[in-house]
């Protein structure tokens, strides 16, 4: 008779919802509850169980500003450029701005490097809701890099200028970052750098990272489309091949952790707590034998693609 079996799970010290999510779910809650007609450019954050929930309480999603003439809309927790929120009010809506803090420093950080005459540069995705925020809040064009060889085509084809003022996608993971510092140092003359990574996405990336080290599979939850939980995933991998991204229970398969003694659990900032609490419970709650050949290769867990 084959003894039962109880995995190991640990949860990362934080899980579900960041500040700025809650905030800004918050105000959109408040905003459905005290408004007739509530809407949003684009998703508020970057989870469809999150949004679904928003749009069933009345909240409607717009693609362009000018298919709205009266209301109340919601400014998304990633920001939108000045520019659209300007036309937001000419056209007589009113706002909620539930942008995050942190994004709106870097705003700023930005345009305090413009000021100062920089170029400014942008470690992040060219493609990312915040990104397009931060560059609408700027008077002149921004250069957007996420890798060394981006990096260098922009040197190469002139560019890049020879003095530059660095700032960072809030929830990028600055150990992605220091390839790219270090080879813009020996490219400028002058570099300026202000740290916007967010510090709560820094300590859940450290966190997570040494939790990746410690256990056989590390399951990063959250949305595919959720670029801080993509990047999570990737970090975690670095430090533990076996490691999956996965958005809900129902992704997570026996086959997948029952060769596993110790299970590892983080999320991305937009996923609700209780999807991480069901991934939790479906391994703590199954007690089938230890199979060591069900351990796939490590190449089972490379990611499809990044989400923007």
């Amino acid at each position: 008779m084959e003894t039962q079996t109880r995995r190991i799970v640990t949860l990362a010290k934080e899980v579900g919802f960041c500040f700025g999510v809650k905030r800004a779910i918050n105000l959109t809650d408040q905003a459905l509850a005290e408004h007739k007609e509530v809407t949003i450019l684009g998703d508020l954050v970057h989870n469809r169980r999150v949004t679904d929930a928003l749009e069933a309480k009345g909240l409607r999603k717009i693609d362009e500003i000018a298919d709205q003439d009266t209301g109340t809309m919601v400014i998304r927790a990633h920001g939108l450029p000045k520019l659209q929120i300007a036309e937001a009010r000419d056209r007589g809506l009113e706002i909620i701005d539930a942008t995050c803090p942190i994004v709106l420093r870097a705003q700023e950080a930005a345009q305090t490097l413009e000021g100062r005459g920089c170029q400014v540069v942008i470690i992040g995705d060219a493609n990312h809701a915040e990104i397009k925020g931060v560059i609408g809040s700027l008077e002149n064009p921004a250069l957007v890099i996420d890798s060394l060889d981006e990096l260098r085509a922009a040197k190469t084809s002139h560019r890049l200028r020879r003095k530059v003022g660095v700032i960072f996608q809030t929830t990028h993971a600055l150990e992605l970052c220091r390839e790219i510092i270090n080879e813009l140092l020996f490219m400028c003359k002058e570099v300026q750098i202000i740290n916007t990574i967010c510090r709560p996405v820094q300590n859940r990336q450290d966190d997570a990272i040494d939790l990746a080290a410690r256990v056989d599979l590390m399951l990063v939850v959250g949305s595919q489309t959720s670029a801080n939980t993509v990047e999570l995933a990737a970090l975690c991998r670095c430090h533990n091949t076996h490691t999956l991204h996965i958005q809900n229970a129902e992704e997570l398969f026996i086959e997948d952790f029952d060769w596993a003694e110790e299970i590892g659990v983080a999320s991305g900032l937009s996923t609700p707590e209780d999807l991480v609490e069901g991934v939790h419970r479906k391994i703590a709650d199954y007690t089938g034998p230890k199979i060591a050949q069900n351990k796939p290769h490590a190449s089972r867990y490379v990611p499809v693609g990044a989400a923007h």
